[in-house]
C-alpha cells in the first residue's frame, strides 16, 4: 500500500505540468470505491499477446498532450514495447482518471488492437477495446513504467525548449 502511495505521489511530481488537475486518492471507504471505474474485463490472453509477438508488423501511438507520436515497425522494437503490458488484470481506477493517448497493433497492415494507455495520478494501464468497449485491460510492467515516465520527460523537455525559444 505504501509503494502505492508513494509511486502516485512520485509521478504527481513527473506531470507536474498537468498540476491543476487534482490527484485521485486511494480507495479507503465505500464511498470513496464508487468513485473508481472498474473495467470489469480480463488481461489480454496469453495467446492474444503471444500472437502479437509473433505476428505484428507495427505499432503506433498517438498521444493527446504530448507534442509527438511514436510508430514502431522493425521487429525487435514491437516485442520490446509488448514487454510494456504485464499480464496482471488491471484493477478498478479513479473516475478521474484519463488515457494519455491511445495504441494501435497492426499486423500486416490492419489494426488487430487498440487500447486506451492511462499513464497519470496513480492510474497505470492498458485498456484494450474492440468498437470503443473494453475488452482487455492490463496493468503497465515495471519496464513500461520506465518507458512512459521517460516519453513524459522527453515532452516536458521539448516544452521547455519551445519556451527557452530553443
Amino acid at each position: 500500500m505504501k509503494n502505492i502511495i508513494l509511486l502516485g505521489i512520485i509521478s504527481c511530481l513527473l506531470l507536474s505540468c498537468n498540476s491543476e488537475k487534482k490527484a485521485p486518492t486511494v480507495a479507503t471507504d465505500k464511498k470513496e470505491v464508487s468513485n473508481q471505474k472498474d473495467f470489469n474485463v480480463p488481461a489480454l490472453p496469453k495467446e492474444v499477446l503471444q500472437k502479437l509477438y509473433n505476428e505484428a508488423t507495427y505499432i503506433d501511438y498517438i498521444f493527446y498532450n504530448l507534442p509527438f507520436s511514436i510508430s514502431q515497425d522493425d521487429k525487435p522494437s514491437i516485442n520490446s514495447n509488448l514487454n510494456l503490458i504485464s499480464q496482471e488484470k488491471l484493477g478498478p481506477i479513479a473516475m478521474g482518471c484519463k488515457p494519455i493517448g491511445r495504441e494501435f497493433f497492426h499486423i500486416g497492415g490492419e489494426i488487430v488492437f487498440e487500447a486506451e494507455v492511462y499513464f497519470q495520478g496513480g492510474c497505470y494501464g492498458y485498456v484494450f477495446l474492440d468498437k470503443e468497449k473494453p475488452i482487455y485491460a492490463n496493468k503497465i510492467s515495471e519496464s513500461g513504467m520506465k518507458f512512459y515516465t521517460n516519453i513524459i520527460s522527453q515532452a516536458q523537455q521539448i516544452k521547455n525548449n519551445a519556451l527557452n525559444g530553443q
